[in-house]
């Protein structure tokens, strides 16, 4: 892929989205048709009889069609250019070049059926190319070079119907490369290296997704606000909210007041289906609630407090070996390794325990990963930090997605059969003219934007 170039003006240009989406249509059309005819017979009232096997058809077409339109919708920009510089390919703003000198040969391989005909374009490099580059990478295949001594690697794209209008491009701006049409057999086109391609870019964004995030500089009092249990508690019944409003509104129009046959069956099973997986979610989203209700995580000089429903935990400093922020938005997290082996079962912890890579040979790999909430009160964790832990701060870094990892719940509750269960123990009371570090009423509080 590059950038800031592109074709000449005098280029050949051929809208290869577009041209698939036209050819498309009269596919995509019959589909939808059929599709649409399976919905009425499904929601009429006197039913369908022994229709089922009919109706499943046409439904599945109309879904096919669905998809085919959408994908060729979605590529309707893609733009392939011929000038006196290579061969374009260009998606929206991206652009990629094939540059006539760094290719041995182009032509065009075909294969035909009775019902089917393949065309694809062939360009094949003399040296060695980039087989993962963001725009090129699906046309990329391993088979046969073009002669002895030519690398296998090459790129393939199916231009379909519209093969003359390349062959017409091919001849005019590369004759020297052009080797014609040959037939092939219809197994040829082959497919992408998806696996080989998520692994090789998996390995180059391991350096990428680890840089370092910048903090704002901010004030902050004696009391910094990690996370507010009640923040995603709200947002947890939001979401519950508009779940019953969807079910509900899903339900009334599926359930008609006077029904009968099939049709009246077929809705009144999704309205079932429907009221159970809705029920279903939200037990999930009140188990997660509840878990977070009343929970707040704060820190000061003395370390990270943890408070639920009464009973808190500390971990403090000088029990850490590091201490930093991860980022892979939206989810930001902070990052608490032990010098020592931890408590995975401790009832306030053990569901932000992550068993992962140490931060430095002989560390234990657990380490507790505490999301903070609301997110932009990183800066000012990072800032508490840098204040009561620069010693053992190690700064932000932007992590792949998904690298938050899930709780070990199944091992906790072996383990807490094994031991009769974790139990446990109240704060200790303070005196009444005393205030906790964690307390929000404290005016050192600075709590987060």
């Amino acid at each position: 892929m590059i950038s800031g170039e592109w074709p000449a003006e005098d280029a050949t240009v051929l809208r290869y989205g577009l041209r698939r989406l036209l050819l498309s249509l009269p596919i995509v059309v019959v589909c939808l048709g059929g599709g649409w005819t399976g919905l009425w017979f499904a929601f009429r009232d006197d039913g369908i009889g022994a229709g089922w096997i009919p109706l499943a058809m046409l439904m599945a077409m109309g879904v096919g069609g669905l998809i085919l339109f959408v994908s060729r919708w979605r590529a309707r920009r893609w733009v392939t250019a011929f000038d006196s510089t290579g061969f374009w390919w260009m998606r929206g703003k991206e652009a990629a070049l094939i540059r006539w000198d760094s290719l041995a040969g182009a032509g065009m391989y075909w294969a035909r059926t009775s019902h089917r005909a393949v065309f694809t374009v062939e360009l094949c490099p003399h040296g060695e190319m980039d087989r993962d580059d963001p725009l090129l990478w699906k046309f990329v295949r391993d088979t046969e070079p073009l002669r002895p001594g030519l690398p296998r690697l090459r790129y393939r794209i199916d231009v379909g119907d519209s093969h003359k209008a390349y062959e017409k491009a091919f001849v005019r701006w590369a004759p020297e490369l052009w080797f014609g049409r040959k037939e092939q057999p219809m197994s040829y086109p082959g497919q992408p290296d998806e696996t080989g391609h998520r692994e090789r870019t998996a390995e180059r964004s391991d350096t990428v997704a680890h840089a370092p995030l910048v903090f704002d500089a901010v004030g902050i009092g004696d009391t910094v606000v990690v996370q507010r249990g009640m923040i995603l508690v709200y947002r947890r019944l939001g979401v519950a909210l508009a779940l019953v409003a969807l079910c509900g509104w899903a339900v009334w129009a599926l359930v008609p007041e006077h029904g009968h046959g099939a049709g009246a069956v077929v809705r009144q099973v999704i309205a079932a289906v429907l009221v159970l997986s809705a029920g279903w979610a939200l037990v999930m989203i009140a188990r997660g609630a509840r878990m977070d209700y009343g929970r707040r995580v704060t820190m000061d000089a003395d370390g990270v407090h943890i408070v639920r429903r009464g009973r808190s935990v500390t971990l403090p400093w000088d029990s850490l070996a590091g201490v930093g922020i991860y980022e892979a938005p939206p989810l930001r997290t902070l990052e608490l390794c032990p010098k020592d082996e931890i408590d995975r079962d401790d009832p306030l912890l053990w569901q932000w325990v992550r068993d992962t890579e140490p931060l430095r040979p002989g560390l234990p790999r657990p380490r507790h990963r505490v999301s903070i909430w609301p997110a932009g009160g990183r800066h000012a964790v990072a800032a508490g930090c840098r204040r009561w832990a620069p010693h053992i701060w190690f700064g932000g870094e932007r992590m792949p997605s998904g690298y938050q990892g899930d709780r070990d719940r199944k091992g906790h509750r072996s383990r807490g059969r094994d031991t009769g269960g974790p139990v446990a123990s109240p704060a200790p009371r303070r005196p009444e003219d005393a205030r906790p570090p964690h307390d929000l009423d404290d005016p050192g509080v600075t709590p987060a934007p």
